[in-house]
């Protein structure tokens, strides 16, 4: 499970060693550097790990260089900061700029410590959002989309972002991977089918349920580690924080041929369940999915807040988003089901003064079969070279497939504020 990383002064430790107790007591994973001379990367990565992170505000914390680096890291990642206060100290001009807006708690008030307590249990409660990337129509980019645009998010925005390749035709993972290395995961059920059957990550024993499309295990099962199931994108030499991908397969095609409605209706069960267990490890959640109305797609609008529709600017794209929209409403049921928006993707400047005009102005509202108009996304994706979805090449690591790290030129820095703006845009809509 994610922890709150404690940041503190060598010199406060009887402060941190009260709160670390309060938080084993209330059963809150904590993790903190036993002093100031804590090897930076280990407390780096500790800190790209946390849900949040507990800064203990003192004279000496003031004055500390590893609790600056703390905090400076958690702002560059996006992290919740939850200031504490346990002496009277002066805030000089980075805590005021950066702590002080955070700080309500003080060791001064009546049960202070358990009202930081409070404060982290609401935080490690928090279910972060899960959002799907959907269109019923195939080749609208919806690979790109979640490659790109949320690898731009992590990049730019912080965050801990999971992306989950939920198309049989696992073209997100081989985005990052060769697919030698997509089918060795499969094999070993480090993937996606994970999410749906007990699998050989659960039981050795256990025959993989990608070997047989003429069985359903029902059979519950727990959530593996983190690392045992998802692939790291971000290792050696990247920028930091977390960017990881549940691997796709071709096996999970498998419950489109499934005619045992009571053993898809568990399996379904049991996939939500996971979701719902992995979102106190991340901040994000994507999917990345098929142009089909299948079970899997009944799986991820049932787990989904919101989907986000990659559109190009033609009606062939616009029937597909139609499409989705009238599953949305028919197959889920009210109050559960996601909020809809649209993206152009792919947009010409020809194109930007007809189709994609006339659809924000709604006359394509009644063609969609809703308020199109209102559900779209102000900002839009460029048609560039630089978002097409390529393969790896060879010994080159997964995070240099994403434009936000991928290197300059080449008009590379207009698509990256493009990307950036529809994560912040999207991001704006999940926090409201």
């Amino acid at each position: 499970m994610s922890h709150v990383y404690i940041s503190h002064s060598s010199q406060d430790l009887d402060a941190l060693l009260e709160i670390h107790e309060a938080l084993r007591m209330a059963a809150i994973p904590d993790w903190y550097a036993p002093n100031d001379t804590e090897d930076r990367p280990k407390a780096d990565q500790a800190i790209d790990d946390a849900f949040a992170m507990i800064v203990l505000v003192s004279a000496s914390a003031v004055r500390s260089k590893s609790v600056r680096q703390d905090v400076e890291r958690a702002k560059a990642r996006n992290l919740r900061l939850i200031p504490f206060q346990i002496d009277k100290a002066r805030l000089n001009g980075f805590f005021k700029h950066e702590v002080l807006p955070h700080l309500k708690l003080s060791s001064t008030s009546t049960d202070a410590t358990g009202q930081l307590v409070d404060e982290v249990q609401k935080a490690y409660k928090r279910k972060c959002p899960v959002l799907a990337v959907m269109n019923l129509k195939g080749g609208v980019g919806k690979t790109t989309v979640t490659s790109q645009v949320f690898g731009a998010w992590q990049g730019a925005l912080g965050g801990r972002v999971l992306l989950v390749d939920l198309d049989p035709q696992y073209n997100l993972t081989q985005t990052f991977f060769d697919m030698e290395h997509a089918d060795a995961s499969a094999a070993a059920d480090r993937s996606v089918i994970s999410l749906f059957e007990r699998s050989r990550l659960h039981s050795r024993d256990v025959v993989s349920p990608g070997e047989s499309w003429l069985t359903l295990s029902t059979e519950p099962f727990a959530a593996v580690p983190r690392t045992d199931l998802m692939h790291d994108l971000m290792g050696t030499g990247s920028p930091g924080g977390r960017l990881d991908l549940v691997s796709g397969q071709f096996e999970i095609s498998k419950y489109a041929f499934a005619n045992d409605s009571g053993a898809l209706q568990k399996i379904k069960s049991q996939f939500l369940r996971m979701v719902d267990h992995y979102r106190s490890e991340y901040d994000l959640i994507v999917f990345d999915t098929n142009p089909n109305a299948t079970f899997l797609t009944r799986c991820v609008l049932e787990a989904a807040d919101r989907v986000v529709a990659p559109m190009h600017a033609d009606v062939y794209s616009l029937r597909g988003v139609r499409l989705l929209n009238q599953v949305i409403a028919e197959q889920v049921e009210a109050g559960k089901r996601p909020a809809l928006s649209v993206l152009f993707n792919a947009v010409g400047r020809s194109e930007q003064s007809t189709f994609e005009a006339d659809a924000r102005n709604g006359q394509y509202d009644s063609k969609a079969g809703f308020a199109l108009s209102k559900a779209l996304l102000k900002s839009a994706l460029p048609r560039s070279g630089h978002l097409m979805v390529k393969a790896p090449k060879d010994s080159e690591p997964p995070w240099r497939q994403l434009v936000i790290h991928s290197g300059r030129g080449g008009g590379l820095k207009s698509i990256r504020e493009s990307l950036k703006t529809v994560a912040m845009e999207l991001q704006t809509l999940l926090d409201g």
